[in-house]
C-alpha cells in the first residue's frame, strides 16, 4: 500500500509539489498518512480535481513544513498506477516462489512414486523368481519374451538357458500349435494339457491369453506345474476307496444272503416285530450295496478301467427300457413320467448298460427332488452331430451358482423347498464320467422355482461303418468258436413321391422293432441298426436255421401288428432280405449284396 504523502517531493509529474495561495486550502484535505486508493475514493465522491495533504505532521518520509500541499487528481493516479506495478511486482515474485516450491514438491511426490513402483516391481520380480510353478510370457506369435527359472527347470532346460531353446523345447512338443495357427490367428484363449517330462514327472501346462483394457491382444501367459505328487496321492486315494469298496462287499453280500434265508423261513418261524427289522436291514443292506457300487464306478473311471461294451444302440431302445424300470416308483409319488421321442433317432455306438446307467441316475434325481403331482419328461433329438437326450422336470429348480458344482464328485445340492433325500453325491459326478468316456457332453439348464432340463448328448454313428466292422470281426471268429452269421435286411417299399410323407410312419415301425430287437436278439454278438429311413438291417449270429426262421417270425409278427394298428391302408410295403455268411458269400463287403438280391415279400 502507498501512502499520499510518499507523492510529495518526487520529480516529473508524479508528486509535484505546488504552490498554495496565500491562506489555508478550502478544498478537500487529507492525512498525508491515507493510502492512494483512500484518497482517490474520496475525490471521487466529493468530485473535486485536486486535494490537499497535511504536512505539518512530524514525519521523516515527506517534506516538513506549514499548511498544506496541493496535488492534482493526476498525480494520484500515478501513485495508484504505481501501486498497481508494486503488487504485480509482489505477485510475480509470489508466482515465481509458488511455482518453485510446487515444482520442487510434485519432483518429490514423483520421485516418491517412482521408487514405490520401483520397489513393487522388484518385489513382484523376486516373487516369480521365487515361484515353484514354472511362469512363461509369450508373444502373439507363441514366441517366448520371458520366463522365471522355475519354468525352465520343469521343462528339463537350466537357468541359464535363453528365452530362444525356451521357445524351442515348447515346439518340441507341440505346444505352439495348440495356441496359433499357420497364419497366426489365435485359436484358444485358454486351456491346458497334461505331458510326461524327461524325469518321468508330470507336468500340467495352462495357458491363457493376454489383452489390455481396448481388448487389444498381446499374447499368452502360461503355467506349468508339476502335478506328479498331486496325481500319485489322487491315484492312492482313488485305489484306497476301491480296495475298501471290494473288501466291504464281500461280508455286505453276506448279510443280504443271510436276511434274505431269515425271511423267508430257512431259520425258522419269525414275529411280526423281528420281520420289520430284517426288512429295514435289508433295505439298508440295498443302500449301502448302492454306495459301494458307486464308489467302484468313480474310481474305474478315475482310473480308466472302466470296462466299455460299446455296440450300435439306438436311443429309443435304451429311453424305453429305462422309464419301464422308473415308471412304478414315479407313480407311487403321483409323478408322470412321459417319454418324447421323435419318429427317427440316429443310431449311437455306446455301451447300451452304461447310458442306462446314466438315464436311470437323471429320471432318479428327477423323482426325488420332484414335487406330488409334478412331471418328468424324457426327450431324445438329433442335433447336428450329435444325439441330444434331456431329463425335464418340474421340481423346485437349482440356482445358476451351482450348476458349476453338481457333477464334482460328493457335491449335493440342498433344496430345502422340495422333497428328495440323501444321496452319496456320486450320482452326477458317475454320470459326467460316462458320457466323457463316449466323447458326449452333459450340462443342466435350471432356475429356481422353474424346474430342471438336464442333457446329455452322444455323438452320431455312421450305421454302415459300424455295420462292416462287426461283420468283419465276426469273420474273423468263424469256424473257431462260432458258426455262421446272418445279415437280414428289413426296408420298406413306398411310392418315391410320397417317401416324405411315410418317413413317420414308417420310422415308428422301425423304432418298435429296433426296441423290441433285445428280446429277439438274445447273444451279445447279435447287432440291430437303422442304416436309412426306411430301412433297419439285424446281424444273427450263430445262424442256424431254426433261430433264423425265429427271428423272421417276431419281426414279422412286429411288423404286421403295427402296419395293422396304426398304418392303415398307407402303401407301405414291407420287405425282407436275408444273407448268410459264408452259405451266400465268403466276403462280408459282398453279403450285404448277396442278401438284397434275395429280397421278399414279408406277406
Amino acid at each position: 500500500m502507498i501512502r499520499v504523502s510518499e507523492l510529495i517531493g518526487f520529480d516529473g509529474s508524479r508528486g509535484q509539489i505546488r504552490d498554495a495561495d496565500a491562506g489555508e486550502f478550502d478544498g478537500l484535505v487529507v492525512s498525508g498518512e491515507m493510502s492512494v486508493r483512500d484518497v482517490l475514493r474520496e475525490m471521487q465522491q466529493v468530485g473535486c480535481d485536486c486535494v490537499g495533504v497535511d504536512i505539518s505532521q512530524d514525519d521523516d518520509d515527506i517534506p516538513q513544513g506549514d499548511g498544506t500541499v496541493v496535488l492534482s487528481k493526476e498525480d494520484v493516479l500515478h501513485g495508484l498506477l504505481r501501486e498497481l506495478d508494486f503488487a504485480e511486482d509482489r505477485l510475480t515474485d509470489l508466482q515465481y516462489q509458488a511455482e518453485g516450491t510446487l515444482s520442487d514438491q510434485l519432483d518429490m511426490v514423483h520421485e516418491g512414486m517412482r521408487s514405490l513402483v520401483e520397489y513393487e516391481k522388484n518385489k513382484l520380480e523376486v516373487a516369480i523368481e521365487n515361484m515353484n510353478e514354472g511362469l512363461i510370457i509369450l508373444d502373439r506369435s507363441g514366441q517366448a519374451e520371458k520366463a522365471n527359472p522355475s519354468a525352465k527347470g520343469l521343462l528339463g532346460l537350466a537357468k541359464t538357458d535363453s528365452l530362444q531353446t525356451l521357445t524351442e523345447a515348447m515346439d518340441r512338443i507341440g505346444f505352439r500349435e495348440l495356441l496359433v495357427t499357420e497364419d497366426n490367428d489365435r485359436t484358444n484363449a485358454s486351456g491346458e494339457f497334461n505331458l510326461g517330462s524327461t524325469e518321468g514327472r508330470i507336468l500340467q501346462m495352462r495357458w491363457t491369453q493376454m489383452g489390455d483394457e481396448w481388448g487389444h491382444f498381446l499374447g499368452y501367459v502360461v503355467i506349468v506345474r508339476d502335478m506328479t505328487e498331486e496325481m500319485a496321492a489322487e491315484r492312492a486315494k482313488t485305489e484306497f476307496i476301491a480296495a475298501i469298496s471290494h473288501e466291504l462287499r464281500t461280508p455286505l453280500t453276506s448279510i443280504q444272503n443271510s436276511v434274505s434265508n431269515i425271511l423267508v423261513g430257512v431259520t425258522g418261524k419269525i414275529t411280526r416285530k423281528t420281520r420289520q427289522y430284517l426288512h429295514a436291514m435289508k433295505s439298508d443292506c440295498h443302500r449301502f450295496a448302492d454306495l459301494i457300487n458307486d464308489l467302484l464306478d468313480m474310481a474305474k473311471l478315475e482310473a480308466g478301467s472302466m470296462p466299455i461294451n460299446r455296440r450300435v444302440t439306438n436311443m429309443a431302445t435304451i429311453i424305453s427300457e429305462t422309464i419301464d424300470e422308473s415308471v412304478h416308483e414315479a407313480h407311487a409319488r403321483e409323478i408322470a413320467l412321459i417319454c418324447e421321442i421323435d419318429g427317427h433317432i440316429s443310431p449311437v455306438y455306446a455301451d447300451s448298460q452304461r447310458i442306462c446307467q446314466v438315464l436311470r441316475n437323471l429320471i432318479d434325481n428327477a423323482i426325488k427332488h420332484a414335487e406330488s403331482a409334478g412331471q418328468i419328461t424324457v426327450r431324445s433329438y438329433d442335433s447336428g452331430d450329435d444325439v441330444v437326450t434331456v431329463v425335464e422336470d418340474t421340481g423346485v429348480g437349482i440356482s445358476a451358482d451351482l450348476h458349476d458344482h453338481i457333477f464334482s464328485k460328493f457335491y449335493q445340492i440342498e433344496r430345502q423347498a422340495g422333497a428328495g433325500s440323501k444321496g452319496s453325491g456320486l450320482g452326477l459326478a458317475i454320470c459326467n464320467g460316462i458320457i466323457a468316456v463316449h466323447g458326449g457332453s452333459i450340462w443342466v439348464e435350471s432356475e429356481e422355482n422353474q424346474g430342471s432340463r438336464f442333457y446329455f448328448s452322444l455323438p452320431k454313428t455312421d450305421p454302415f461303418i459300424v455295420l462292416y466292422k462287426h461283420l468283419t470281426a465276426l469273420a474273423k471268429r468263424v469256424g473257431k468258436k462260432t458258426d455262421d452269421f446272418a445279415l437280414m435286411i428289413v426296408g420298406f417299399d413306398v411310392p418315391l413321391d410320397r417317401r416324405e410323407e411315410l418317413k413317420g410312419a414308417a420310422g415308428s415301425i422301425i423304432n418298435e422293432l429296433l426296441t423290441e430287437s433285445d428280446h429277439f436278439l438274445l447273444s451279445k454278438d447279435d447287432l440291430a441298426i437303422q442304416t436309412e429311413d426306411f430301412e433297419a438291417i439285424f446281424v444273427v449270429n450263430n445262424a442256424q436255421k431254426e433261430r433264423i426262421d425265429a427271428v423272421k417270425q417276431k419281426i414279422r409278427k412286429i411288423v404286421g401288428n403295427r402296419l395293422r394298428k396304426n398304418c392303415g391302408d398307407l402303401p407301405i410295403l414291407p420287405m425282407l432280405s436275408t444273407g448268410i455268411y459264408t452259405g451266400d458269400s465268403l466276403d462280408v463287403s459282398e453279403l450285404e449284396k448277396a442278401a438284397r438280391r434275395q429280397a421278399e415279400k414279408m406277406f
